[in-house]
Parts: structure tokens; C-alpha cells; sequence
């Protein structure tokens, strides 16, 4: 009987001991499987953290370029304003300076006493005249230098002839 407990024994050892070896053999698989799982996520992490590490590069590269293009812009906002502000002074310069000269015409054409003088005073422009001297104003415009009107698309090659082969030259009265 003791002999039958003993080999009883010894198979419930031996039993046990391949229980626990299968045991032992999937807890082994299944940290082997956790491992490739917890491999497989590390390099999608490393290949996340360049991503993020290009993406942080580019980001910062294009917020130097926009800081570069900001401080641009506040340069040429102050050059604009400087220009404007130098533009409205000479415009009022001008301003005052056709005020003075309306000022001392009006003088010398109410002072005058020739009649000559008040009738030319007083005669209105010739519209010829004035479309010439409007011309010219708008001409004199640096924006205008594309225009047709101020500068023709074709010019003259031909040279003016001189007067005093058609002619006698007389002296010109004005």
C-alpha cells in the first residue's frame, strides 16, 4: 500500500510538474506575444516622436519666416506712414502756396490800372488751354509715366525741320 501511495505520489508530482511546465510554457508565449506588442508600439512611438520632431521643425521654421515677414511689414508700415505724412505736407505746402499766389494775382488784377491788364484778368481760359495745362498736371504725375496719353506707344524718329529752310526767320512777337 505504501509502495501504491508512493508511485501515487510520484505521478501527482510528476503530473504536476508537467501541469506546471505547460503552465510555465504558455505564460512564456503569452509575454513573448506582449513583448512583439510592446516592441511593435516602442517603434510606432520612435516613428510618432520624428513625425512630431519634423513637424515642430517645419512649424518653427515657418514662424521665424513669419516673424521675418512681420517685422517686413512694420518696416514698410513705417516707410508708408513716413511717406504719407511727407505727401500730406507737401500737399499742404502746395495748398498754401496756390493760396498765396491767388492771393497776390487777385491783388495785382483789383490794384491794376490798366485796362489791358483788368480785361486779361478778368477773360476766362480758352478750353484749348486748359485741357493742355490738365494734361500736363496729369502728365507730371510719376504714376501716370505708363500712360498712352502722357507718353505714346510710338514715338517720332524723324527730326523737326528747321524753320528758316521754308521761311525767312522773323522775330516773334508774343
Amino acid at each position: 500500500m505504501f509502495s501504491t501511495l508512493n508511485n501515487k505520489i510520484i505521478a501527482l508530482v510528476f503530473g504536476l510538474l508537467v501541469v506546471s511546465v505547460l503552465a510555465f510554457g504558455v505564460f512564456f508565449k503569452i509575454n513573448q506575444g506582449q513583448i512583439a506588442l510592446l516592441k511593435s508600439d516602442l517603434a510606432r512611438s520612435e516613428q510618432s516622436k520624428k513625425i512630431l520632431q519634423n513637424d515642430l521643425t517645419s512649424v518653427s521654421n515657418s514662424l521665424e519666416v513669419a516673424e521675418k515677414d512681420k517685422e517686413n511689414l512694420l518696416n514698410s508700415l513705417s516707410l508708408l506712414a513716413k511717406a504719407l505724412s511727407d505727401r500730406e505736407r507737401d500737399r499742404n505746402a502746395i495748398k498754401q502756396g496756390f493760396a498765396a499766389s491767388n492771393k497776390e494775382l487777385k491783388q495785382i488784377f483789383n490794384g491794376a490800372s490798366d485796362e489791358k491788364t483788368k480785361s486779361w484778368g478778368a477773360a476766362d481760359i480758352p478750353a484749348d488751354l486748359n485741357r493742355v495745362l490738365e494734361r500736363s498736371a496729369r502728365c507730371a504725375n510719376s504714376y501716370r509715366h505708363q500712360d498712352s496719353l502722357c507718353f505714346p506707344a510710338k514715338g517720332t524718329d524723324q527730326q523737326v525741320p528747321s524753320a528758316a529752310i521754308f521761311q525767312q526767320e522773323k522775330p516773334r512777337a508774343f
